[in-house]
Parts: C-alpha cells; structure tokens; sequence
C-alpha cells in the first residue's frame, strides 16, 4: 500500500502540471481586458468607497478559473490517494469532546527557525503594539520612525519588509499599494502568540499565499481559543504613560451554547508624542520637543466561531482600525515643524472553515474582503496645487481552499489553491488605477518518523496587471520551490535542521505606477531570493534549578538579484524604480530560552535573541559601493528578557541593542550611524478576588535615558514611564 502511495503521489504532481495548462487555455489571459471598468469619483472619502467599481471590475472568467482549478486538483487528489482513502471505511465516528486546554508546541522542535512569544511573554515585554514585540525576535530589524505615531515595519534577516508576510488568525494581512504593513496597527493587549517562522508555515495544511514570502509573522488571538466554549470571560483595562499616553481597551468572550461562541474587543490610544530631544549644533545646539508625532486611534474586533459535532469548525472575523495622526518629519536645523497628516481607515472580514472529512483527510477553505483607504496630506509640497492631498482606496477579494492527505505510516501531502483579487484607484489625476488578478498553487509533501522530518513544495504563482489609464505591467508565471528537513537522533536533545527556499517578491503598486510624471515603470522585474539556512538546536528537561534549557543557533546565507531600489529622477520628489542590484547576506541567528525555580516560591525565565549578519551589495566590481554594506543592517543586534516571579508578583528587565550601521550604500564615516542599547524594568502585582483578578503593571522604558536613532534624524523617545490597570476573570 505504501509503495501505490508513492506512485499516486508521483501522478498527482504530474496531473497538477498539467491540469494548469489545460485551465489556462480555457481562460485565455487577454479575455480580460473586456472587463467592465468604472471610474470612481475623486472626491468620495469614506471607508467603502469605490466598493461598488470594484465589484464590476472583478471579471467572472477569474473567479471561474479559481473555482475550476479548486474542484479539479481536489478531484485529482482524492481520485488518485483512493487506495488510501479505502482504508477509512471501517472507522467509527466518536463523539465530539471539547478540550478545553491547548498543547503548546515547542518551537525549538521546528524544521525551520521558528521563534515564539506566548502571551505572558507579550505582557512582560514593554510593547504598546505588535511592532515593540517583535524586536525581541533575533535576526529582525523593526525600522521605526519615531513615537507611537511613527511608521512601523519588520525586516528578517535583511531581505526588506516586502519579503515578510503578516498573518492574522490564519489568513494573510496584504497591501499592494505598499508591499509591507504598517504593525503599529496591531495592538499586543489582545494577542495571545506571537510567532516568527522562516521559510514556510510550520502546518502542511495551510493556504498557498503563506509559501509566497520569505517569511511570516503569524499573529494568534485568543478570539477562538477553545476554552471559549466553557465558560465567560472578560477583561478590561486602562494604560496611561508619558507624553499624553492613553490607551483604554477591552474585549469580553462567552459561549451562546455549547457549540457557538462570540466574543469582541477594542482599543483606543491617545498620544501626544511630544518627547523632548535633543540638536547638537555646536554653540546652537539645543533642546527641543517632538512635533506633529501625535495620533489618535481606535481597533475593534467581532468574532464568532462554530464547533460542528462532526468536529468541523467554522471561524469568521470582522477587524476595524481607523487613525489620525502626525507624520514627525526629519530633524532639519532651525526648522522644527512638519505638517504631513495620514488618516487610515481599514476593514476587513475573513472566514475560514477546517474540517476532517476522513480521519487522514483534512479540508481548509478560507475566504476573506479588505478594504483599506488612506489619505495623505503635505500642505508644504511645492507643487501648482499648493501641496499634495492624495487619497488611496484599495479592495481585495480573497478565496483560498487547501487539502491534506496522510498516508502511509509516515507521509503526508496537501494541495491548496488561492485566488485574489486587488484594485487600487485614486483621486490623483491621470492615475493608472491598477488591478492585479493573483493565483497562487501550491503542492507539499512531508515525510515525519521519529528521527527525520521532511517538507517539500512546489509553488506556482501567476499575476495579470491591468490599468485603466497606461501601459500595465507584464503577467508573470513563477514555479518557486522549497525544501526542509531535520534529524533527531533517539532521545538526543540535539536537532540538526536545513532548509533551502526560492521566492520572489511582486513590484508594489507604488513601485509600478506612483509617478507624477506620465511614465509608468510597468516592465519592472521582480525581486528574487534565494535562501539557505543550516542549524541546530539543544532542548531538554531539568531537575535542577534550571527546570528547561532550549538554545538554537542557524546560519544562513541569502542572496538576491533584481533588488527594486529606488533614485532621484529629476529631484528629491520626482522618483525612479529600477531593477539594479544584487545582495549577499550572510548571517547567525542565537536564540535561548530557559525556565527555572530558585526555591520553592521564587521561580524564574530567561530569553536572549543575538544576531551576527553581513548584508553586502555585490552588484557592479567598478563601484564605490561594491561589497559595501547596505544600508540599516548592523553587524550586531540582540536582545534579553529577564523575569522573576514569587507569589502575586513579577518583576523583570530587558534591554534591545543594535550595532553600528549605515544610512547610505556609501560606507565612509559621514553615513555612519552610532549603535545603541536601550533598558527597560518592569514590576506586576496580580490581586485575587472573588470573581476576578486586578492587574497592576508599572514599568520604566529607556531607564538611561539614552539618546538614539533607528533611522537617521528620526530621534526616539528617552526615558518614559507607564502603568496599566487591568481587570479581567481570564
């Protein structure tokens, strides 16, 4: 039986290949130029507008080569593991038990760098948003403007925000207008995991979008936790802290039965922003507080999740955030002001239903629609109209259905088959109002017995560009493979691990089409990756004082050609995108992790994230910049998280450090910028009542007051203060 698995196996992945050129040649690209375009009015400033033109762009012949490819590699596989499906047929159903505690997976056991911050660790870590959190993951590089109002994005092992995906609750957060998300809009309050994965998502059961990155950054709330089904939660809470802190926030779950539950949460903030700092300019220096870096912002969620008896499971989501705020320029001499506003107003709606059809098959359909719309205004941009109000709608459909399939003692494989649907229009003059149609089809198979685990897949990604004014960009069809593998000797603590991935990464709407000359750069090439990454890891059990001891240490080397860069053009407003570059990265990534108990009543935890890398552009010998290191990667970053716990109360430390690096492709002395290391401490007390418990939170960020800069003349707040007040029966 095995063996027919094999040679099924072997069939399926010839009958993929094939099954896509067929449904190609009945949906001919080039039918969709006919689609109906309408024109959204400039004027119209409201979250949901542009729906309505959105909707008649969405052209059937998409949708149905989507669902044609769906029905038919779902019936090729079960056409073809049939053998194996057989032996099914004398199961017996059990009832459905809930359970009402969740096993945690250790990271460290993972065929790929995975790296984790569970919710204690997330309360612990002085965050106000995801983005404060992930700088505690090693080999990252959080690129931070400045304030709570400042623009946030992440960066793993220097191959640029573009190439990290973030994921919420399972499915991908996108932007095709920018390629990267903004993480100050995720507040850490209501996140119950944090996780870091390189390469691919650690489930074989997962959507094909989430193998079209590099990496991913999945975000888990507690929203379908499955304790949710037993009993009524609640938690409230109020933080407040230096310039102008305000963040009120909270979020109640309860059961409608046994098999239905709700729950929603919010949050507000408030923030002034205005943290002195200081000019050094000789005998003008002096000291001055941070303009224009306020922000005023609300996020609220509403979910609902259904336990079916046969186990199935249906989970839908609605997410709101919308924002004001201060756009805090670069510090210029004798010039302290800055004008440029951004409003935000995001939503989306997602759903996703998993279910085992058969006790070795599983099923995962997802379906989701985004609407993000953003203003952007700089009364000071010299330009006839008296500076820039530009205002941005964009939509996103999003359908994605996968298959799982385990055979044998030790195999299992899945397919999974995504569409999407992005649209961009705006209110600027002559914009080319992009549409991309996306398709991503994925295979996986993975071998695990008790020594070796085994990943592979075969990614195939094919987007068609169309523009209602322009010249649009060329289609593109991409196979893209990856490949895992670990080994764990017999009770050994040790795990050795490899894995290899090629991606690439799609040209941004902006960089296709954001131009306020009549050009459109549409034969701009992607950017491609190659990564290989070797490592081990030490886990193991104590009966000491130290009671867990995980250390993991991964070498990687990526390298990347058509980097997308951008030039001045004609001057410092007018931009051109060009495919020139080539990057080499070599790196090492030191995570540990250790729990302990000092006696009886006084226990302890322990995590240190260090990263060594080297980030060269290798792209002309004759250059001045030629294996130079590119621009914000220190040669050294790192960070620890020190945790003491003795009865109701916890007090801790932790400190981010970053090392030297640069601000341009030039590396003389002028473009350097100082590294820096910022200490922050913390102390809880957590109070037991009858029917719920009060936490008291005070913490200290920056304690030395140390003045530092992520990016260049963007200065970062000094040393600040904060406590939070919470009530909750969780």
């Amino acid at each position: 039986m095995a063996h027919r698995g094999y040679i099924n196996f072997n069939l399926m992945l010839l009958g993929l290949e094939k099954s896509r050129i067929f449904i190609d040649s009945l949906f001919e690209l080039p039918a969709l130029a006919n689609m109906k375009q309408t024109q959204l009015s400039s004027t119209r400033y409201s979250l949901f507008a542009g729906f309505e033109s959105d909707l008649t762009r969405i052209s059937v012949f998409p949708i149905a080569k989507y669902l044609i490819q769906c029905i038919f590699f779902i019936f090729l596989m079960l056409v073809l593991l049939k053998p194996t499906l057989a032996q099914n047929d004398s199961s017996k159903s059990l009832k459905r038990v809930i359970i009402s505690a969740e096993k945690r997976q250790n990271t460290f056991h993972s065929t790929v760098p995975v790296q984790q911050l569970n919710y204690e660790s997330l309360q612990e870590i002085n965050a106000e948003s995801i983005a404060d959190a992930a700088k505690y993951f090693s080999g990252v590089f959080v690129k931070d403007y400045g304030g709570v109002g400042g623009l946030k994005t992440i960066s793993a092992r220097s191959l640029g925000a573009f190439n990290t995906s973030l994921e919420y609750d399972g499915i991908i957060v996108a932007d095709a207008q920018t390629g990267q998300i903004d993480l100050s809009k995720f507040s850490s309050t209501f996140v119950q995991s944090l996780e870091l994965s390189d390469a691919n998502p650690q489930q074989i059961l997962s959507p094909a979008r989430s193998y079209s990155s590099a990496s991913i950054l999945s975000i888990s709330t507690n929203a379908f936790n499955a304790t949710n089904f037993t009993q009524n939660k609640w938690q409230a809470g109020i933080k407040q802290g230096s310039f102008g802190l305000w963040q009120p926030y909270g979020g109640i779950y309860f059961p409608l039965s046994n098999a239905v539950a709700v729950s929603a949460d919010a949050e507000a903030l408030w923030n002034k922003g205005n943290y002195p700092y200081r000019v050094n300019n000789g005998m003008f220096s002096e000291n001055l507080s941070r303009s224009n870096s306020d922000i005023q912002a609300f996020q609220g969620e509403a979910n609902i999740v259904k336990q079916f008896p046969d186990s199935a499971q249906w989970q839908t989501k609605f997410w709101g955030y919308s924002s004001q705020r201060g756009l805090p320029g670069s510090i210029v001499f004798f010039n302290n002001t800055s004008a440029q506003r951004l409003w935000e107003e995001d939503l989306f709606a997602q759903s996703r239903y998993q279910k085992k059809i058969t006790p070795y098959t599983s099923l995962l359909v997802s379906v989701k629609y985004s609407s993000l719309f953003t203003r952007y205004k700089d009364p000071d941009f010299l330009n006839n109209a008296g500076g820039l109000d530009n205002r941005y709608y964009q939509h996103e459909v999003y359908l994605s259905t996968a298959l799982s399939h385990h055979f044998g003692k030790y195999f299992s494989t899945s397919v999974a088959s995504d569409f999407a649907s992005s649209n961009l229009t705006s209110n600027i003059s002559s914009f080319a109002s992009p549409t991309r149609f996306s398709w991503w089809n994925n295979v996986a198979l993975q071998y695990a017995d008790i020594h070796w685990k085994i990943h592979a897949s075969l990614l195939n990604s094919t987007f068609h560009y169309e523009t209602k004014t322009g010249a649009a960009a060329s289609d593109k069809d991409q196979l893209t493979p990856s490949f895992s593998a670990s080994y764990q000797s017999n009770e050994s603590p040790w795990l050795f691990r490899v894995f290899y991935k090629n991606i690439f990464r799609l040209p941004t709407f902006n960089d296709l089409y954001y131009n306020y000359t009549s050009s459109i750069n549409a034969k701009l090439l992607p950017e491609f990756s190659k990564q290989y990454n070797v490592g081990a890891t030490y886990s193991k059990d104590l009966n000491s004082v130290l009671k867990q001891l995980n250390i993991s240490v991964d070498a990687y080397y990526n390298s990347i050609k058509d980097k997308i860069i951008t030039v001045p053009a004609q001057n410092l407003f007018m931009w051109t995108v060009l495919n020139l570059g080539k990057v080499h990265i070599k790196g090492i990534d030191l995570t540990t992790q250790l729990n302990g108990k000092l006696n009886s009543a006084i226990r302890c935890s322990v995590r240190i994230a260090y990263t060594w890398q080297q980030a060269l552009d290798v792209t002309n010998p004759s250059s001045s910049e030629y294996k130079n290191e590119i621009p914000y990667t220190p040669d050294n970053s790192g960070s620890a998280l020190i945790t003491f716990y003795y009865k109701s109360w916890s007090a801790g430390y932790s400190f981010l450090l970053s090392g030297t690096r640069y601000t341009l492709g030039e590396n003389d002395p002028s473009n350097e910028l100082v590294g820096w290391v910022i200490h922050d401490i913390f102390v809880t007390r957590s109070i037991k009542l009858k029917y719920f418990q009060i936490h008291i939170k005070a913490e200290t960020d920056n304690i030395f007051n140390e003045k530092y800069e992520v990016i260049r003349y963007y200065p970062m707040p000094g040393r600040s203060y904060k406590i939070n007040i919470s009530f909750t029966n969780l």
